[in-house]
């Protein structure tokens, strides 16, 4: 096996490896507290940019290595590629298409409803300016304090989500550890 191959297969697993700890820290450990903080307006401020730079790294970290792990399997000789490195790029390709395919639809429900959000910077209306998952969406009442209710609401639906790209991950990178030992690697 050429020293390419097994770089890309070290570096597909390694990076599948730190997206699932990603996933599941993020669903054990951090959010519980920010559930328990005693006011909305911190939780909310605190989530959005967790989300943000969760967001960021789950792309890269998922970007990195399923490229890596396409890259072995077309890099191997016939005899080389085997289906495992498919198997977890396809792992990768589903926690990343979740949350793709949450956006769009959070994109369609947001033209309809045409509220107001809050993106970060500034309120600006729903629609086509922009594109927010279902618990993006956190509407302000008239003095721009947020709801606590759906604050945590979001926070828990997030966290479920997070559980589960920590499933589909793990399995993925058990696969790819697998295939490893498998190979002799």
């Amino acid at each position: 096996m050429s020293r390419t191959v097994a770089i890309s297969k070290f570096v597909g697993t390694i990076s599948l490896g730190l997206l699932t700890g990603l996933s599941y820290t993020l669903s054990t450990t951090t959010i519980p507290p920010l559930l328990a903080l005693p006011s909305a307006t911190p939780a909310h401020s605190t989530f959005r940019h967790l989300r943000a730079l969760t967001s960021r790294h789950q792309v890269l970290l998922s970007s990195l290595s399923a490229s890596a792990l396409v890259m072995a399997y077309l890099l191997s000789p016939p005899r080389g590629r085997h289906p495992y490195l498919l198997y977890a790029t396809f792992a990768t390709a589903a926690g990343w298409g979740a949350e793709a395919y949450g956006k769009i639809r959070g994109a369609k429900q947001a033209e309809q409803k045409g509220g107001a959000v809050d993106d970060g910077k500034r309120w600006k209306s729903l629609g086509k300016e922009g594109s927010w998952t279902e618990d993006e969406e956190w509407v302000a009442d008239e003095e721009g304090k947020v709801n606590g209710e759906v604050v945590r609401e979001g926070m828990e639906g997030w966290k479920v989500k997070q559980g589960i790209k920590a499933g589909v991950w793990g399995a993925g990178w058990v696969v790819a550890v697998l295939g490893l030992w498998g190979d002799g690697v």
